[in-house]
């Protein structure tokens, strides 16, 4: 999914966020190493990128990684609407998920390719993105060998889009629109998780 999947999660988010270039973060990468000195506060002395996108990648990662030491699985969820996401993510922490929140698909993929990321247990994907849409990101996803077989749920406000992730053979979990009740996702991602366990004992 990116060219830098063993740099950690900020690098990731201001690469995707085309704040900095990969021969700047390959710099503060070598600067770094053995100084103990934070990588945005690098970039920034390098004068690689300003303050504010610092901060920006900064609340996205807080975000992303969702709170420690919360719940027994990590899951992703993909919405460009933060309040959605918001809400979203507490439906899931109330149920005991760990849960982190991307806006975007290109924090999505910054998360899933960061050498400090958590690898998700499920991700809820929205379709209707900005920029790389939510079936970019799916078939990103499924052409990932190491994330083939992660459990998708698409939660959508657009249902044509079931006829397009079937017409191109992507798989997911299960397809849900927009309003969906708190029940009938965790229902959802509750048996989706139990799918996934007992596919990788088979």
């Amino acid at each position: 999914m990116s060219e830098h999947v063993t740099c950690a999660l900020l690098g990731q988010l201001l690469l995707a966020y085309g704040a900095i270039t990969s021969e700047q973060l390959d710099l503060a990468l070598v600067r770094q190493e053995g100084s103990g000195e934070a990588l945005g506060e690098i970039l920034i002395q390098m004068d690689a990128t300003e303050p504010e996108h610092v901060e920006r990648a900064l609340r996205a990662q807080a975000r992303l990684r969702g709170r420690q030491g919360q719940g027994h699985a990590f899951l992703l969820v993909v919405d460009d609407d933060p309040e959605i996401g918001a809400v979203l993510g507490e439906i899931l922490e109330g149920a005991g998920y760990r849960v982190g929140v991307a806006e975007n698909t290109a924090e999505a993929g910054a998360a899933l390719t960061a050498a400090d990321g958590v690898r998700p247990s499920l991700v809820v994907l929205d379709m209707g993105l900005p920029g790389p849409s939510g079936i970019d990101f799916l078939i990103l996803l499924r052409g990932d060998p190491e994330l083939t077989t992660t459990p998708v749920i698409v939660l959508t406000g657009q249902p044509a889009f079931e006829d397009e992730i079937r017409d191109r053979n992507l798989t997911i979990s299960e397809f849900l629109c927009k309003p969906v009740s708190a029940r009938r996702l965790l229902e959802a991602v509750n048996n989706a998780l139990q799918h996934s366990r007992v596919g990788a004992r088979a």
